[in-house]
């Protein structure tokens, strides 16, 4: 478990335009809840938040001088340059248990890919119910027993005690499979992304003619502005 603090500043101000302003000035709009209090926003440096968004870390949140116990809970990321544009923090209480998503990490050599199959990876993730001095950093799942066509199941790791697994435990983690399967797969993504349906002759002047028209009503409805 990682624990850090974080000193951050009370918002009064809220709205589109506030949020862009202090984007302007290199900070991050954020909002803490839970725990039965009312929502207060946040401004955050985004130099605090460096290496803590993807760790379930344990966060001591200095509100103006005022300490809560929080987790990262979500952040959003813009699209374009990936920078951090905000982040919402939760309200814990360290004698409480929480659902979190943690990585599954596969440990071991699977005798199967010996014998030329393919490991497949189809979760990467699980979700588990614990307190939070209990969060473990990952959920290892041992593969040196995964043999050619054999799977490994939700029901196949093997937790502490004080983590409850909330996935289904029929839910498949990781399988083997025959390189013949993997192609045959491959060959049916790619017949599907080539296959284009017949035009019909004769209705390909009328089409393009209906869609010249559409085209121009669109651009004359349309709002063109520059942000």
């Amino acid at each position: 478990m990682h624990r850090y603090s974080i000193d951050v500043e009370k918002r009064e101000k809220t709205g589109k335009g506030v949020a862009r302003k202090l984007r302007k000035e290199g900070l991050i709009p954020g909002v803490v809840y839970g725990r039965n209090r009312e929502p207060q926003a946040l401004t955050v440096d985004p130099d605090d938040l460096k290496g803590k968004l993807y760790s379930n870390a344990i966060i001591d949140l200095s509100i103006d001088g005022e300490e809560e116990t929080v987790m990262i809970k979500d952040f959003q990321k813009d699209v374009i340059k990936e920078d951090i544009i905000h982040v919402d923090f939760q309200h814990i209480a360290m004698d409480e248990t929480i659902s979190i998503t943690v990585p599954i990490k596969l440990v071991g050599d699977a005798p199967g890919v010996r014998e030329g199959g393919v490991l497949q990876q189809l979760m990467r993730e699980v979700d588990i119910e614990v307190l939070p001095t209990d969060i473990p950093d990952e959920v290892e799942l041992d593969i040196n027993e995964l043999t050619l066509s054999d799977s490994l199941e939700v029901s196949d790791l093997e937790v502490p005690e004080e983590v409850t697994i909330l996935n289904s435990p029929e839910d498949v983690i990781v399988t083997i499979v025959a390189p013949s399967e993997e192609i045959e797969e491959e060959e049916e993504e790619e017949l599907e992304e080539e296959f284009i349906e017949p035009e019909v002759i004769g209705e390909e002047e009328e089409e393009e003619g209906e869609e010249g028209e559409e085209e121009e009503e669109n651009i004359e409805d349309k709002d063109y502005y520059t942000q």
